[in-house]
């Protein structure tokens, strides 16, 4: 009897091992299972990252290409240059990092190299002070055309690939499939190397006016001596700026950074005032529009109407564009008939309703002051000399455009089209002749973008 229970014991002992070993090797299997799925989704994070990057590297070679094509100026040339340069470095990388080191994206890097080298090539001529032959327009045009058509691609194969329908490996298989580079023949001579090259931040698509990207200063220009109102003397601005009863806002977290406010909140809608002077920093609303029942030109007017309300003169309307039945407008500070881009609102206003759904006055805010237009500037005329002979001048005026050091520089603005009928912005320094900055022109059924 003893027997038959010490056989029982061992037995049980025995299964209960099995249990507790099989038991460890699931818990094993499936920590293994979670890990491996958690490295492929990590993995996948990182591809799709490097993708995006890429795809913007070639938007940025491919608008870099486009400009060079209209610089007219050696501090135009040279700073498109040294931008396609890093475009085309940060490229490289990324096809690098897609390929793991092997040549079967050979083709693209051929084309970069092409593009980075040949416009050096062109920056030397322009600096030595030598004019671009019809050969050296025509082969920019060709690296343009070529850009446009891998942006595409790229871009494309970028959408399809977040979409889920197309993995990794068919990504990189779809890229080494892009052989239409063509082998341009460029005639240049003393081709710089690609080691010395680095890369950094990249231009990026601007949908609200053509500054919108460097409005921003250190410290607020327009607040910095103004005395700083109460949270309840706030909080009746903010009704007033909203057109929200006083009692029914709520107050929420201040807002920090360059610029403080008392921040307000009532169903849906936020409002911040500036802790200093108590002006309005922003309005945001998250309504929807519905059906489409206003213009733009409605649009505008009942935008800059609510500006003039609230103490915003002088604002001049640039460039807008709809989305989803919201039409967001530009609106620039004027004074003395010449555009001041620092000074920068948005206003947004449903096409449904024709409410006012946000307004975002941080340029204006942060910029805005008393400006004194510089003496001994060079007359219209002779900046005009200065713009390409490939672009024809519809129209000018003059602004003060920021810089991206901080800086403002007086500047004529020429609207010009090329010979397809394309828009493109020119400024022209109106003290030093050269040209300041290019902007393309984009229509849609939006509205109009610049880049």
């Amino acid at each position: 009897m003893n027997t038959i229970g010490l056989k029982k014991r061992t037995t049980i002992r025995i299964i209960s091992y099995i249990i507790a070993i099989i038991t460890v090797l699931a818990i094993w299997g499936i920590t293994q299972t979670v890990k491996a799925m958690n490295y492929a989704r990590e993995l996948t994070v990182a591809h799709q990252r490097t993708v995006a990057s890429l795809a913007s590297y070639i938007d940025t070679l491919e608008n870099d290409l486009r400009k060079m094509q209209y610089a007219n100026t050696s501090t135009m040339t040279s700073g498109l240059s040294l931008s396609l340069c890093k475009a085309s470095a940060g490229a490289k990388n990324c096809l690098s990092e897609l390929s793991a080191g092997e040549t079967q994206l050979s083709t693209i890097n051929k084309f970069l190299t092409q593009a980075s080298d040949y416009v050096q090539s062109i920056n030397k001529k322009v600096s030595n002070g030598q004019e671009l032959s019809a050969k050296d327009h025509e082969q920019l045009k060709q690296l343009y055309e070529h850009a446009a058509n891998l942006s595409q691609q790229i871009s494309y194969m970028e959408e399809v690939m977040y979409s889920g329908s197309i993995d990794f490996e068919d990504t990189v298989t779809t890229l080494s499939r892009i052989t239409d580079m063509g082998d341009l023949s460029l005639s240049y001579s003393n081709a710089i190397t690609d080691a010395e090259k680095s890369f950094s931040d990249y231009p990026t698509l601007i949908y609200d006016g053509p500054f919108a990207d460097n409005i921003i200063t250190k410290e607020s220009e327009f607040l910095k001596n103004e005395e700083e109102i109460s949270d309840a003397e706030a909080k009746k601005r903010a009704a007033r700026f909203s057109g929200i009863e006083e009692n029914k806002l709520i107050a929420a977290q201040d807002e920090k950074g360059r610029i403080e406010a008392f921040v307000f909140y009532y169903e849906g809608t936020s409002v911040a005032v500036t802790k200093n002077g108590g002006h309005l920093l922003y309005l945001l609303s998250d309504k929807f529009s519905g059906e489409t029942k206003i213009k733009e030109e409605e649009a505008i007017a009942i935008a800059k109407k609510y500006l003039q309300k609230h103490g915003f003169d002088s604002m001049t309307n640039s460039y807008f564009f709809d989305n989803d039945g919201i039409c967001t407008i530009n609106f620039a500070y004027t004074q003395d008939d010449v555009i001041c881009y620092s000074d920068l609102i948005k206003v947004s206003v449903s096409l449904d309703k024709g409410e006012i759904v946000s307004v975002d006055c941080t340029g204006y805010l942060m910029n805005h002051k008393s400006r004194a237009i510089p003496g001994n500037i060079i007359d219209k005329e002779k900046a005009m000399k200065n713009v390409s002979n490939t672009l024809t001048v519809k129209s000018s005026q003059t602004a003060f455009i920021p810089m991206e050091d901080g800086t403002e520089v007086f500047a004529y603005e020429f609207l010009c089209s090329d010979e397809s009928g394309n828009d493109v912005l020119v400024y022209i320094d109106a003290k030093t002749g050269n040209e300041a900055d290019i902007k393309i022109l984009l229509y849609s059924d939006g509205g109009t973008l610049t880049r």
